[in-house]
Formats: structure tokens, C-alpha cells, sequence
């Protein structure tokens, strides 16, 4: 049976104290019943606290984010649908909003959404991304394939991928598949930087508050060598996990977790990973700030 959700008829662009502020007001619940509620749930959270939440005088932090969801259920909202309007909790990890400034390539990936559809962009919030990176025996990434649920902000149809190749590899090898959720639109390539950006179109239109769970892959068979991998977030807030299978033919002597605040600037982690003995590797960031996450990998 599906969830009856309670969305309050406020933009996107409202802030999170005051759409939890409106929600409370909508569900007709009081601070200390809600306090109540979610302390049955093993959640401690004081009333001053909720009080401090709703006036916008303070914010959740990345350790409250359970709490957050908590009251997404309780008070019958979408998931992410409050999550979503925390911004970073340290001002210095916020980034420009203009198209996927976490990384170098932005004016590239610009172009090519302006040729897809450039009106796209934003649309969506990722509410959790999991995914696995599949490296051949010849050392390349055969596949990545994904698994996403997001929540949209405005109304929205379709949802944006992107992807970078290793340099030198041939664009026109490299290619986006819709599996369950979605199927595949146009798709933009540019060889110089070895991106290429696509739609997945969605199995119907999301408004604001609505989820999806959106299924895809990326087909890679330009079989040049890789040596890392990484996902960019342009918003904070995500739980992502990342996976890496190496072949049992091509085992690396080292694996290395990065993250970073833009793909060229230094690591803020960098830190020695643990692969298991069938070739596998992962990370968990639990919320993620806007950056970059990534594995790499030594060969020899």
C-alpha cells in the first residue's frame, strides 16, 4: 500500500526551518508530543532543540540526520523532503551554484547539458546513491551501475547523469542504460574531455516532495586502464556508498579513499583501504558535503 504523504504547498526554495515549522503546523502536532514520539523510536532530542530547528536559530547537524528522517515519517512527509533544506554545516564547504562547480570540467558538462536539456539541472536532490564500479581483468572499468533515490525540488521528469571517462578513451564507447525507474534519453558527448552527460527519463513526472528509486548503468567499452573513481555532489546530504570489484586476475597492491572539495584541489582524506578477499572495496559517507568522494587504486 502506498504511503499518503502531507506536503505542505511551499517552493523548494523554502528554508528548513521554515518547512518544519509549516509541517508541525500542518500536522497540528506540539513539541513535546513530537518529542515523545521520537524518543519511542530511540531518538533523544530535546524540545529547545526542535524549538531552535523551527526558528531557523540553529541547524541539524550531519549527526542529527536520523532525527530528520524520523520527523519526515512523523509527520507524514516524503523522504529527504526536510533533508534536503539543511545546508552544509560549515560555510566553508559550500560551493557556487552554477552547474557542477565541484569540478574542473564544469564548462564541458555545461555545454553538453544545453544541449540535452539545460533546464534540468537542479531539479532533483539525491537522497542515496549506491553504487558499484566493476574493473576487468585488463585493468579497465567495465560497468558502473547505480542505484539512486532522489526527491524533487521542483517539477521534474527526467534526471541528469554524468560520467567522465580515463583521457584518451573514445566517447563514442561509453554509454548510459536506463534499467528500472527510468529509460534512456539523449545523451551528449565531448572527446576532448572524455564526459558525456544523459538523460534518463523517468517513468512519470515528480512534483516537489515526491521520490524515485531510479536503476542505471554505464556501459564503458573504451577498455583503457583506470586508476581511480570517483562521484561528484553538488548539495549536501546524500548517504552515499560506493563499491569497487576488481578481478580476481587484477588485484591492485593498493587502494587509497579520497574526498575533496573540488576534483583539483588536495585530499581532505587520505586514508588506506581494506579489500576483502574477493576483490572488493567500499566506503560509506553517511551524509555527504559538496565534493568529490573517490577510490583509488595502485596497479604495481
Amino acid at each position: 500500500m502506498q504511503t499518503r504523504f502531507h506536503v505542505p504547498d511551499i517552493g523548494p526554495e523554502t528554508p528548513f526551518a521554515d518547512a518544519l515549522r509549516i509541517a508541525i503546523a500542518d500536522r497540528g502536532l506540539a513539541l513535546n508530543r513530537i518529542q515523545a514520539r521520537l524518543a519511542e523510536r530511540g531518538l533523544r532530542v530535546g524540545i529547545a532543540t526542535l524549538s531552535t530547528w523551527q526558528s531557523g536559530r540553529r541547524l541539524p547537524r550531519a549527526a542529527s540526520l536520523a532525527v530528520v528522517t524520523a520527523l519526515e515519517e512523523l509527520l507524514e512527509l516524503p523522504t529527504g523532503w526536510l533533508a534536503v533544506r539543511i545546508p552544509p554545516a560549515r560555510p566553508e564547504t559550500a560551493v557556487s551554484h552554477r552547474p557542477y562547480a565541484v569540478v574542473d570540467y564544469a564548462a564541458t558538462l555545461t555545454r553538453l547539458l544545453d544541449v540535452v536539456r539545460g533546464d534540468a539541472h537542479g531539479r532533483l536532490r539525491s537522497v542515496t546513491v549506491v553504487e558499484e564500479i566493476v574493473i576487468g581483468a585488463d585493468r579497465s572499468m567495465r560497468s558502473k551501475r547505480v542505484v539512486q533515490t532522489v526527491v524533487a525540488v521542483k517539477e521534474v521528469d527526467r534526471q541528469i547523469v554524468v560520467h567522465q571517462g580515463e583521457p584518451g578513451c573514445d566517447v563514442a564507447l561509453i554509454t548510459p542504460q536506463g534499467l528500472n525507474g527510468c529509460r534512456t534519453g539523449r545523451v551528449a558527448r565531448d572527446p576532448e574531455a572524455g564526459a558525456i552527460l544523459g538523460e534518463l527519463l523517468l517513468d512519470r513526472t515528480l512534483h516537489p516532495g515526491d521520490t524515485a528509486v531510479v536503476h542505471y548503468e554505464i556501459d564503458d567499452r573504451s577498455r583503457m586502464p583506470s586508476t581511480q573513481y570517483y562521484r561528484f555532489h553538488e548539495w549536501p546530504g546524500t548517504h552515499h556508498v560506493l563499491e569497487v570489484q576488481f578481478h580476481r586476475d587484477a588485484m591492485p597492491v593498493r587502494v587509497i579513499e579520497f574526498r575533496r572539495r573540488h576534483s583539483s584541489g588536495p585530499d581532505l582524506v587520505h586514508q588506506d583501504l581494506m579489500m576483502s578477499p574477493d576483490g572488493r572495496v567500499h566506503v560509506v559517507a553517511p551524509t555527504t558535503d559538496p565534493g568529490l568522494i573517490g577510490i583509488a587504486w595502485e596497479w604495481d
